[in-house]
């Protein structure tokens, strides 16, 4: 909701969900860096995205919570930040980029937000069953043939294809999956 005018922002669940997502990242950024101005800045962001979604202004008591909350959250992200990226001798900035990668590419997902007919297509929910063996393969550690060895996209790939309009996007390069941690 738009605080000014009380009207819809025209966002989907999803994109609000993700503004939420980001600000936590930021936050997990910020203390993951041990820099105070950015961590001040980050409750500052979280703090406005949080005033966009709501219907009414909030209690000073409501921001105190939510800079609280805010705070829980970035620094559970960053804990887990740093464990993964020391587990896979990656810098913490990898893994945080990596996530905010996929929490934007959640939100053109086909799958995101019911979009009717393409909940439905088959080539999607078979390339989803494919993607879903494929990571579960690579988790239990199975000699399964990975994405690469496949030659397909994941479904992040298929929503970012598929475009908003239902125009193809630009094909990313193979390269690109080395950019992110697994």
């Amino acid at each position: 909701m738009d605080q000014d005018t009380n009207e819809p922002t025209g966002r989907t669940p999803e994109d609000e969900a993700a503004a939420l997502a980001l600000a936590i990242v930021s936050q997990a950024a910020a203390i993951t860096q041990g820099d105070p101005e950015a961590v001040e800045a980050s409750d500052e962001n979280l703090r406005e995205v949080v005033a966009e979604l709501t219907d009414e202004p909030l209690t000073p008591r409501q921001e105190d919570v939510m800079a609280t909350l805010g705070t829980a959250g970035g620094s559970l992200a960053a804990g887990l930040t740093a464990a993964l990226a020391h587990e896979k001798g990656v810098d913490p900035g990898v893994i945080l980029g990596s996530t905010s990668q996929a929490i934007v590419a959640q939100t053109q997902s086909p799958f995101a937000g019911g979009q009717g007919e393409m909940d439905d297509d088959p080539e999607l929910v078979a390339q989803a069953e494919r993607d879903a063996r494929a990571h579960a393969a690579e988790r239990d550690g199975d000699d399964a043939p990975t994405r690469a060895d496949l030659d397909h996209h994941d479904m992040a790939d298929a929503g970012r294809e598929r475009g908003d309009a239902g125009e193809p996007r630009v094909e990313r390069g193979d390269d690109d999956d080395a950019d992110h941690a697994s």
